[in-house]
């Protein structure tokens, strides 16, 4: 397939001497009943690349029609599936906490994002994606943005599954001093690196890398998380003046990231082919969340409210970095879910109704696969692929949708639980209920804008689905509150005033061991 990229005792001799003889005739003879056969086999599984975009809207990708232009992501929907009804959490942690075990980030108690002093992350007796694909000859690795716990070792990548990891462990790093909250977030293998450059491009160039010099006769896992285009704004010169007609400089500028993002897609696509592993490999590309939206009025109320007050007395940059961190958070996005309503942390659909594709050349038809489809599913859909069905866990949220998509065999569907900031939404398609803040009934087919509230007209769906939420596996809260980071914020670039967080993992790591003895 061509694209177009634009831009692994007493014992008698003698017996034993005979058994050596016979064992190493057989070998020789029949070398493809052992080593091989396993070789062989291992070969014909698919590769695995899911590239993971961080705060991409509904109207950030030219096939929606956007003002920003992805020909390359355009060219997995194309030439895949395009999931017209993918659906993920409103946040970073909680949808990369599903992805990697296909449970409900409220059973795993990860429903806000975990920040960078927390002691837990992603509870260490969760199996997680590369661990399952390990198991079957899967060689994994990882790139970018991990945002599932890192206050030790024992929590990062390479202590779950992935044999490589280069990026950063936090929620958000500048993207060219490649800092969070005060420290050095950027790494490979827990090694801290120092490195010029855009971290959207060396991302792409360690993806890229790693494509060439993998061994063709062992299946990839290769889980790519771009920070792009989560705040802040930051984008290369060349991308910006693509976009000067643009006069919003947040959208010009987040316009910008999204182009260096596809850009990189371009790239990473470019590599299948030189290598000739297109046509043996799986691509599944998505969001996270929905994106960031300038002064949301569905965004998180008491954060919107903090900001408002603040704006009474001070002008921007506001004194300290708490307040500055949350306006930044209500004012700076430059992303649009339109026609969807809200953004990130809304449960409403611009804040969990994302872009979405499976590409699978030889496998799968292009076509607009509307069927309804959630980030748990992820887990399941790629086991049932590589035919690992019997491994799908029995405990998890999600379902298999691969017939669905294969054939349009429909699949069970399971409930869907979203934990926004404010509010919990359930899904039944093509019901959604949304209670917390405000009690709505939606039927998302026919009104994917949310505007006619049907819970009035429908009572008793209303409270059948109630019930459902409040039975429904509740694990104890790891993510942050507000009152955890107020005096420390999760900042995004800036200066340095601790020692780097790969370095960090490690003296905490020593000083529990040195206590617990």
């Amino acid at each position: 397939m061509k694209f177009r990229h634009h831009s692994f005792i007493d014992i008698n001799f003698d017996k034993v001497l005979l058994i050596s003889i016979y064992f190493s005739f057989f070998c020789c003879c029949y070398p493809y009943h052992s080593y091989s056969q396993v070789n062989d086999n291992l070969s014909q599984k698919p590769n695995i690349i899911i590239i993971l975009a961080d705060d991409l809207g509904w109207d950030d990708v030219g096939y929606h029609g956007s003002t920003i232009n992805t020909p390359n992501i355009n060219t997995l929907v194309k030439e895949g599936i395009e999931l017209d009804r993918f659906y993920v959490q409103p946040s970073c942690s909680p949808t990369r906490a599903a992805l990697m075990t296909g449970k409900s980030p409220k059973r795993l108690g990860i429903t806000r994002s975990i920040s960078k002093n927390q002691k837990v992350g992603l509870d260490l007796s969760e199996k997680l994606l590369p661990q399952y694909l390990n198991e079957i000859g899967y060689k994994s690795f990882m790139v970018g943005k991990w945002h599932l716990g890192g206050f030790i070792t024992e929590y990062t990548p390479n202590a779950r599954g992935f044999e490589h990891f280069y990026g950063y462990l936090s929620g958000g790093i500048g993207y060219w001093d490649h800092n969070h909250g005060g420290g050095h977030d950027w790494q490979r293998n827990g090694s801290t690196i120092r490195e010029k450059g855009y971290a959207t491009t060396l991302l792409g160039n360690e993806a890229i890398s790693l494509i060439n010099n993998h061994n063709k006769q062992q299946p990839l896992l290769l889980y790519v998380a771009f920070g792009a285009p989560h705040l802040p704004n930051e984008a290369p010169d060349n991308q910006i003046k693509n976009y000067s007609h643009v006069t919003d400089p947040r959208r010009q500028i987040h316009s910008a990231m999204v182009a260096e993002l596809d850009n990189q897609v371009g790239r990473i696509l470019n590599a299948l082919e030189q290598n000739n592993m297109d046509d043996k490999t799986l691509i599944f590309f998505t969001s996270d969340n929905g994106g960031q939206i300038s002064e949301d009025p569905e965004f998180w109320s008491i954060a919107k409210k903090i900001v408002n007050v603040s704006s009474i007395f001070f002008d921007r940059p506001f004194p300290g970095k708490f307040l500055e961190q949350l306006a930044s958070v209500y004012m700076d996005g430059g992303s649009s879910n339109t026609p969807l309503r809200g953004g990130k942390t809304s449960s409403l659909e611009g804040g969990v109704r994302v872009p979405a594709a499976i590409w699978w050349p030889n496998n799968f038809e292009p076509r607009k696969h509307e069927g309804f489809m959630t980030i748990s599913d992820v887990l399941p859909t790629l086991l049932d692929a590589v035919g690992s069905k019997k491994n799908i866990p029995a405990e998890i949220d999600g379902a298999s949708q691969l017939k669905y998509l294969s054939n349009q065999e429909k699949q069970r569907i399971p409930d869907y639980l979203v934990t926004g900031f404010d509010n919990t939404a359930l899904y039944q398609p093509p019901w959604k209920l949304i209670t917390g803040n405000k009690i709505a009934l939606y039927n998302i087919y026919l009104d994917p804008s949310e505007s006619k509230n049907l819970a009035s007209v429908y009572p008793k769906r209303v409270s059948a689905m109630q019930k459902i939420i409040n039975r429904w596996p509740t694990g104890k809260e790891r993510g942050a509150t507000i009152s955890q980071i107020i005096f420390d914020m999760d900042t995004w670039g800036g200066e340095e005033d601790r020692i780097p967080w790969a370095e960090a993992a490690k003296k905490n790591e020593e000083y529990i061991k040195k206590h617990a003895e």
